[in-house]
């Protein structure tokens, strides 16, 4: 809701259609809403996030909830991402908040039902934001918390009101304007685990002038928050946890057992074994994993290899190849998982954030029918990301008689030499070589962890500007029975995003190349076999990078409301407007990354490219009946926009809405509505240039495919799409749980269409006067949703060798792989570009409810009371369709998780707050509820009706349901000084821990705690 601003009135309703959950605030309103609703007092007119026309504020047909002021600050999270992630309707962020540490990352979004964060829309004082990169996504890092007077969420789409990427709703954040005095915070927070600190401060300082016709706040923050890593976090988080099989005593859910090794031809439970977790990792390891020798015997090998092979002990060797010891002197076959890289240490679980950020907003009126309003945003923020050491992967060439080889490794590789059967051309990086028979080199596929290189480092400064100008007022009548109480709001705003990210740890492929061969004879300067990697070496092939991404959004727009004319129930409310909106992004690689010959860091091309539209909208109140029996009030609504796109693949679109309320009586009314949304594609969507990525994923060739999925018609499949006949179904065609890939835009995608249905009953009865409840049914379907190619990745993977199962289709096409190994891997990408390729669809009941007791005893002598809110959503559908042209392939993701459906989707989720006030004190309890899920592995066969994995065979296949209480007081000493604190995870809950269908850090640490146990403690002093 915004007021409009009318200094001489004062503010005594909100809409009944809200449930305000966890605010005095909001228990405050609504108290004050049913009292003048009883007594017929004049109350003023507000507009609903949701709607352009003001009302009086106890009808509005799209359910609304608001997050007050009080549960921001009891919550003592510092950023707002937090406390929106924790509410039943959002679905956690992947790589958005504290625990997202990724490249490009450091920012925090928000979720709304699911759908990804550039399917939601934010507002501020309900105007759009600023956007960072090429995804137009607001970060929720450049919102002042301090300043935040309310949260209102809109679930369902509302684009005929908002424009355009409004398809799951709306979050408007409704600032403090009007602030007088001087406001001082300081709060420092640590976990439990580490005892590492957040430190944040704000001043806000604010006063009226010119006699009280204008009123201007500024607010200055602060932040800083420190550094976990995965090592420092310990017990769960260390290891690089994956399924595997262990032996039955040293089974556990949370850590590591002994891997038992299952011969060829053997079971699991036949080898003596049990499913578990094992300490994996990645099969690029210190000492160097070499792969692309013909096993011993095998049809590709021969008699010299073979006898090289046994000279050289490796006469055993699997697929997995040979490494070395740190001497680089003894050759043995690799193991897996013993060999395996440990990733978690040095990774951090929790990326370290410093905040330096100045909001200012001010309103004058220059007449009393021209009140003229600006804002202004800086902030610069500073993000680091870390990550082990890089690996490098792929074919490279050898000399034969290198001098850092024991003979019979030489004479292996002069065989493999003599082997070969024409010319073929290695390419690493941006340089590339022709290999021909007995020509003195020979190729080997090596995996090497170059940690004498160092840790990854990315560092990002983002700077953000924004400023918004405007005039609003009320202009009076044209007549007494025609257009009544007109008003205006005509506004500009501007916002830029800038970016420089810095990375070290990268290493460039050609350099790294060079460095294994001879160079006029002198020894190689890179010696991989085991621990040798000289300084000299790694100065020769490290480098660095720096990349710079911008953004920027100009947005203008005029609204006229009012009441159009009377009828016997009431008057007609219209809005009209116009919008203009010009969004751009580029994204500047540097010259490593964007050739290619780059690893560590992803390497990517230029992004670049911008989307204007132009707008008309509209909006009518229509009341139908009113004061009848059974009929208070009946209303229906309807709104429209037609926007005119500059873009090839969308041109005119046009969103509408309609709806209907039904106010029965003072205790009971039902509301409905039906919206058409849209959501135009982004920049990256469009012109993104291919980047790569890694992503967790499941090769069917490999041995991670289900036992019965690894059928003949898959062979048959992986041997066509490039994995030589022997290594299928093998471990070495997919070395790591996750899996390289390339990803760009498709300037040819068109906007995506959903259409919204709600349909609930609001609850105040007059005999419980402070009871409010709202039961709410929603259901949400996106057609034409820009995606990856397939849904991603995996399901690209899944599409090709288990659904189609046809080689010449764009999915089996999209698939590229290691001629040798037939692994996916760098520079063998597959390659996932945008498209209007499938579908979303969720549909579920919210419930909310506030009560509140008053008590005749207390601390301090003038009684006491006690106000409980809960919020809760019950999701009955959560269907992901990769390809609407298959639409018998769905992906049922409620109540899953893993590597297809993504974060966990649970059933049920809520937040239930009971709080005690006496005098002063304020005591709250808070608890967080998180259904179980079951990883989707099992359950999508499951609900397709095909054959799942035996549930016995799968390792921690379901995440039980989360508890979480939380607990926080206030204390206000005088007027002028409050402390507040509290313990947020009371009970020090570790999050549930998967192996390999997890997204990082052993668990999802975007939906669960991952920093057990935290303690805040704050101080707010003011002088009014």
């Amino acid at each position: 809701m915004v007021r409009r601003h009318q200094p001489c009135r004062r503010a005594v309703a909100l809409g009944l259609g809200a449930v305000f959950a966890g605010s005095t605030f909001g228990m405050q309103a609504l108290a004050q809403d049913t009292r003048a609703a009883q007594t017929g007092a004049e109350v003023e007119e507000i507009l609903v996030t949701g709607s352009r026309i003001a009302r009086t504020g106890i009808d509005t047909s799209t359910p609304v909830s608001v997050i007050g002021v009080e549960d921001i600050k009891l919550s003592g999270a510092p950023n707002i991402e937090k406390i929106l992630s924790d509410a039943p309707q959002f679905v956690a962020s992947t790589n958005g908040g504290a625990s997202a540490n990724t490249v490009p990352g450091g920012t925090a979004d928000v979720n709304l039902r699911g759908f990804g964060p550039s399917r939601n829309l934010v507002l501020v004082n309900g105007r759009r934001f600023a956007i960072y990169g090429p995804e137009q996504v607001t970060d929720l890092n450049t919102i002042p918390t301090a300043l935040i007077e309310r949260t209102e969420i809109v679930t369902g789409g509302s684009s005929a009101v908002y424009g355009s990427d409004a398809i799951t709703g709306v979050v408007n954040f409704i600032m403090r304007d009007d602030f007088e005095g001087v406001e001082a915070t300081a709060q420092t927070s640590y976990d439990s685990p580490t005892t590492t600190p957040t430190y944040n401060i704000d001043l806000t300082i604010g006063g009226n002038f010119a006699e009280g016709r204008g009123n201007a706040v500024v607010s200055v923050n602060y932040l800083n928050r420190g550094a976990i890593t995965r090592g420092e976090r310990g017990e769960w988080a260390f290891d690089s946890l994956s399924d595997g099989y262990v032996t039955p005593d040293s089974f556990s859910r949370r850590r590591a057992g002994v891997p038992v090794s299952v011969p060829n031809n053997s079971t699991c439970r036949q080898a003596g074994g049990v499913p578990g977790l094992i300490a994996g990792g990645s099969g690029d390891i210190p000492n160097g994993r070499f792969t692309g020798v013909p096993l011993f015997g095998s049809p590709t090998s021969n008699a010299g290899i073979d006898a090289a092979l046994t000279a050289a002990g490796l006469a055993g060797m699997g697929p997995r190849g040979f490494t070395f010891d740190d001497a680089g002197t003894t050759v043995r076959p690799a193991l897996q998982p013993q060999d395996d890289f440990n990733l978690g240490p040095d990774n951090y679980l929790q990326v370290p954030q410093e905040r330096w950020m100045v909001n200012a907003f001010s309103h004058y009126d220059f007449t009393e029918k021209a009140t003229g309003y600006v804002e202004f945003h800086f902030s610069n923020n500073r993000v680091d990301q870390q990550l082990a050491p890089t690996n490098i992967g792929g074919p490279f060439l050898l000399d034969v008689d290198n001098p850092y080889l024991a003979p019979p490794m030489q004479e292996l590789l002069r065989q493999l030499d003599l082997a070969e059967t024409g010319p073929t051309t290695i390419t690493t990086g941006s340089s590339s070589r022709i290999n021909n028979p007995n020509d003195g080199f020979a190729v080997l596929n090596v995996g090497r962890r170059l940690v004498e290189v160092g840790l990854r480092e990315n560092v990002s400064d983002r700077n953000v500007w924004r400023m918004a100008l405007g005039m609003r007022g009320d202009i009076g009548d044209v007549s007494d029975s025609f257009l009544r109480g007109l008003a205006y709001d005509v506004y500009y705003t501007f916002a830029r995003t800038e970016e420089t990210s810095r990375q070290s740890g990268n290493v460039s492929r050609s350099r790294f190349a060079s460095a294994l061969l001879s160079n006029n004879g002198a020894a190689p300067i890179a010696n991989i076999f085991g621990a040798n990697l000289s300084d000299a070496a790694v100065d020769a092939i490290s480098i660095g990078a720096t990349n710079v991404t911008e953004a920027e959004l100009q947005v203008a727009a005029a609204t006229l409301s009012g009441q159009l004319f009377d009828m016997p129930a009431g008057a007609v409310g219209v809005s009209l407007g116009v919008e203009w909106r010009y969004a751009s992004s580029e994204f500047v690689p540097d010259e490593f990354l964007r050739s290619g010959d780059v690893v560590g860091f992803n390497p990517g091309l230029p992004t670049a490219g911008d989307v204007t539209a132009k707008e008309i909208f509209g909006e009518l109140r229509i009341p139908l009946l009113a004061n009848l029996p059974f009929v208070d009030n009946l209303t229906a609504n309807a709104a429209f926009r037609r926007s005119d796109y500059d873009l090839e693949g969308v041109g005119d679109v046009w969103t509408y809405l309609y709806g209907l309320d039904w106010r029965m009586n003072e205790d009971i009314a039902f509301r409905g509505q039906f919206q058409r949304a849209i959501r135009a594609p982004n920049v990256a969507d469009l012109y993104g240039g291919l980047r790569q990525s890694v992503e967790p994923a499941t090769d069917p060739c490999s041995d991670r495919q289900p036992i019965s999925g690894q059928t003949q018609t898959v062979r048959d499949l992986c041997i066509a799409s490039g994995v030589p006949a022997a290594n299928v179904f093998g471990s070495g065609v997919q070395s790591n749980t996750i899996i390289p890939a390339l990803f760009g835009g498709n300037p040819n995608v068109g906007e995506e269409e959903s259409d919204t249905r709600t349909f609930g009953v609001v609850i105040t009865p007059r005999a419980l006067p402070r009871l409010a409840i709202t039961l709410d049914y929603f259901d949400i379907s996106l057609d034409g949703a820009i995606a990856q190619l397939g849904g991603g990745l995996n399901n690209t993977l899944n599409l090709c060798y288990n659904i189609i199962q046809d080689i010449n289709s764009e999915f089996c096409r999209a698939i590229n792989r290691n001629p040798v190994t037939g692994e996916i891997s760098i520079p063998y990408y597959a390659e996932i570009r945008q498209a209007n390729t499938g579908g979303l669809e969720t549909s579920g009941i919210d419930l909310q409810a506030r009560y509140g007791f008053d008590f005749g005893w207390g601390l301090f002598g003038n009684g006491s009371s006690l106000d409980i809110s809960t919020a809760w959503t019950h999701t009955d559908e959560f269907t992901l369709t990769p390809v609407q042209a298959f639409p018998n392939v769905k992906n049922r993701c409620v109540g899953a998780y893993g590597t297809t459906c993504g974060e966990p989707i649970p059933e049920l989720k809520g937040v239930t707050r009971f709080t005690w006030t006496s005098g002063p004190l304020s005591l709250s309890l808070r608890h967080r509820y998180i259904d179980d899920v079951t990883v989707d592995r099992y359950l999508l066969p499951l609900r397709a009706g095909a054959t799942p994995p035996a549930y016995a065979d799968l390792v921690n296949p379901k995440l039980d349901a989360q508890n979480y209480l939380d607990f926080s007081f206030s204390f206000d000493v005088g007027r002028s000084v409050e402390v507040f604190g509290g313990m947020n995870n009371l009970l020090d809950d570790d999050p549930p821990v998967v192996g390999s269908s997890q997204v990082r850090a052993n668990t999802w640490p975007a939906t669960y705690d991952y920093n057990g146990r935290t303690m805040f403690i704050g101080l707010t002093v003011r002088t009014l």
